[in-house]
């Protein structure tokens, strides 16, 4: 399923019709324009209003069709200035706080042996990148699966290598003189000096005051990358290929050794076309090795091509390089980022707050730190982050459109008043990314596509989850279009692939919301295909349980939906995969707030197809088992702990276990029930005529118990719901 298919499966399994190259050029050829976001989605402040749809969300403003769109036609703006964003104090007040070598290959000798040459050869390991990063992020000289990668080392193996008796970092101009004997020039003192060893035409030492910062080794003629990796006993380690200004090859760096392979200068611009050297048609051929301190910035390079398939090697490579430098706020940033991909919010809190300690100015960081806080459910604090970076002067447009997307976000967790200023932020957020998605800053250009498919989904789920009219046509076109993103950003850049998977979830996730049932499996099966092929590209445990986990929510939106489209069987089929992909990677998520209440959703979805479809209380009630512990402790609202959906499933659980004559449990989940929906409708979440079955089903336990007076209380508040001139009279 790609692009268009979305509307296949509104159409309850309509067969394919289109391919997704047929379906883009479909898409493509249509242009929009978005208005700003003062007069997008302009009937906002009418409740039930009819529901934005992917076509019209322009329609308000009298300048709606000025230019194209990257929306859907990539292609150049208009020349022109990108228009300026809504007043900064508007945006931040929308939401109150709520080796044995060859004479051609030079020794590398242990680091040790400072006074004498060691014919030892030396372990050096890596895969990096360089200033610029290969998209590819495939490192020759070592597997890319996770079972035969190079295992990860520890700072203790982190050593820079030697030559000769002489260590860069560690030696000096002394040392130097008193082992190699005089240069080849005069003066001793200079910055460089220059020596010759048996076949090799040049060895030159660069110092830093007197102490040595590199040796760089000319080779008597170029070797082939993969014979000098093997020579040097190198296969086990992970490079990282390094590019120019114009993205060509030239060089493998080896981080924990500070060793760097250049390329021949015939060589540069050969493609290093797997992670096996020896399974690449070329092998770029060494002229030069250059052997220098142990720095920072490898392990950089090397984190960034690994970061979206690599997350345990990442993370190794982030922290390795913070015990080189412990200023430095961006690694602090990105550790942030991948532990919440993997759900260790807390952890990634902490040091999104470091980063920010280290460079306050720097907005990119503090909004990092929101998204934790949001998903720590720690709003207030949430809302004040993003308040700052909308405030600060000069911030980059990327960085502003992120902002209003996430204040978005935060407002659609919030009141149903405060919920509709959700809509206006997303469509800001997307009219700024969409001019940015035809920067020539891939830099720039490729998160602000990645931004304009994050926003179109999270238009479709808060147009699902809220009080609108013609919710069922508007969402699938905000999907189908989000669909279309995606797979043009996939086909740009394939690190992007899980985006796909992303667009699944949220598209069950906004279905399961709907009041006409959709087919999911067309979607569940897109899910499964995509992990499939994201796990091809890696075996790393914290990769594929982050995709594992997003598998695991497609099964549970789609046991909802089959659920509601009368398909038991279907139902419980998917509740129990996702119970086999979610029950155990709970356990490394217990640090966001909603993962155990997801849980007990999920047990109380299975437990309510035995008891609505098979009229089985018995089977359903041991499933509720499973749930009450997980629903009964209280939650904070989350993007999945809707407070009506949590309220309503402990009341529903309350009648199975009155009908299996466990009254006493039926009485306390009930009550937890309605407590909860109470705190919802004085807060503003709901309204509250949702109550009103909730308070009825209490009276009438209470009353079959004897309690008269409870259920007298529970019968005059369901009847002051129904008429609330009720409490007039009385």
């Amino acid at each position: 399923m790609r692009g268009g298919h979305f509307v296949e499966t509104w159409a309850e399994g309509t067969k394919r019709a289109c391919t997704l190259r047929q379906t883009a050029m479909v898409l493509l050829a249509i242009h929009f324009a978005w208005a700003s976001s003062a007069t997008t989605f302009c009937a906002l402040a009418q409740p039930n209003h009819e529901a934005p749809s992917a076509q019209d969300e322009g329609q308000c403003a009298p300048n709606a069709l000025r230019e194209q769109s990257i929306v859907i036609a990539d292609q150049k703006l208009v020349e022109g200035e990108t228009p300026p964003a809504t007043d900064p104090e508007d945006e931040a007040s929308v939401l109150q706080p709520i080796a044995t070598v060859s004479p051609n290959i030079p020794d590398l000798a242990e680091p040790q042996a400072i006074a004498q040459v060691s014919k030892r050869e030396d372990s050096v390991c890596a895969e990096v990148k360089s200033p610029k990063v290969s998209s590819a992020g495939s490192p020759a000289g070592s597997s890319s699966s996770a079972d035969e990668s190079p295992e990860l080392l520890t700072m203790a193996e982190i050593e820079v290598a030697s030559f000769h008796g002489i260590t860069p970092g560690i030696s000096n101009r002394i040392n130097v003189l008193r082992t190699w004997g005089d240069p080849r020039s005069d003066d001793t003192q200079a910055a460089e000096l220059k020596y010759r060893f048996d076949n090799l035409p040049a060895v030159i030492v660069r110092f830093d005051g007197n102490q040595v910062e590199s040796i760089l080794v000319q080779l008597a003629k170029p070797t082939s990358t993969s014979t000098l990796i093997h020579k040097l006993n190198l296969q086990r380690l992970r490079p990282v290929t390094t590019l120019d200004e114009e993205g060509t090859a030239i060089a493998q760096v080896f981080p924990e050794h500070g060793v760097e392979l250049r390329f021949a200068a015939q060589e540069i611009g050969l493609a290093i076309a797997s992670d096996d050297d020896s399974k690449t048609s070329a092998s770029p051929r060494v002229d030069r090795i250059l052997i220098q301190s142990i720095q920072a910035e490898p392990f950089l390079w090397r984190a960034e091509a690994n970061a979206k398939y690599h997350f345990a090697n990442t993370i190794a490579d982030l922290e390795a390089a913070l015990r080189l430098d412990r200023n430095l706020g961006t690694v602090r940033a990105q550790l942030s980022e991948i532990h919440l991909k993997t759900g260790k919010a807390i952890t990634a809190e902490r040091y999104a707050a470091e980063a920010v300690e280290l460079d306050s100015q720097n907005a990119a960081f503090r909004l990092q730190w929101a998204k934790c806080l949001r998903q720590l459910a720690r709003y207030d604090q949430a809302v004040e982050k993003v308040q700052h970076v909308l405030e600060t002067p000069g911030i980059a447009p990327l960085i502003r459109a992120q902002a209003l997307n996430e204040m978005g976000l935060l407002a659609s967790l919030g009141s149903q008043k405060v919920a509709k200023r959700a809509m206006p932020l997303h469509s800001k957020a997307i009219e700024i990314a969409d001019r940015l998605a035809v920067d020539d800053d891939p830099l720039v250009r490729l998160p602000a596509k990645q931004l304009l498919v994050e926003a179109h989904l999270a238009v479709a789920v808060e147009i699902s989850v809220g009080d609108w009219q013609q919710k069922d046509e508007s969402v699938p076109q905000w999907i189908e279009r989000a669909s279309a993103l995606a797979e043009a950003l996939i086909a740009e850049d394939s690190s992007y692939l899980p985006l796909r998977l992303q667009v699944a979830v949220s598209s069950l996730a906004a279905a399961a919301n709907l009041e006409k049932p959709i087919n999911p499996l067309l979607w569940i099966e897109e899910a499964e295909e995509t992990v499939t092929e994201i796990k091809t590209g890696t075996l790393d445990s914290l990769a594929v349980g982050q995709y594992d986990w997003q598998l695991g929510l497609a099964y549970f939106h789609g046991a909802q939906i089959e659920h509601r489209r009368s398909k038991p069987d279907s139902a419980i089929h998917l509740g129990e995969l996702a119970d086999l992909q979610l029950a155990e990677l709970a356990k490394g998520r217990d640090e966001l707030p909603d993962t155990a209440y997801l849980l007990g959703r999920l047990y109380f979805q299975i437990g309510a197809v035995h008891a609505v479809h098979y009229e089985d209380h018995l089977t359903a009630c041991q499933w509720y088992d499973q749930a009450a512990d997980r629903l009964l402790n209280p939650v904070p609202v989350t993007t999945m702990a809707a407070p009506q959906q949590h309220g309503d499933a402990l009341v529903s659980m309350g009648v199975s276990y009155w009908n299996q004559g466990n009254r006493l449990q039926a009485i306390k989940v009930t009550e937890a029930g309605v407590e909860l929906i109470e705190q919802a409708v004085s807060s503003g979440l709901l309204e509250d005529e949702t109550l009103q079955v909730s308070y009825s089903n209490l009276a009438a336990m209470h009353e079959a118990q004897g309690e008269e007076d409870s259920a007298t209380r529970y019968e005059r508040l369901a009847r002051e719901i129904m008429d609330p001139m009720v409490t007039i009279r009385r």
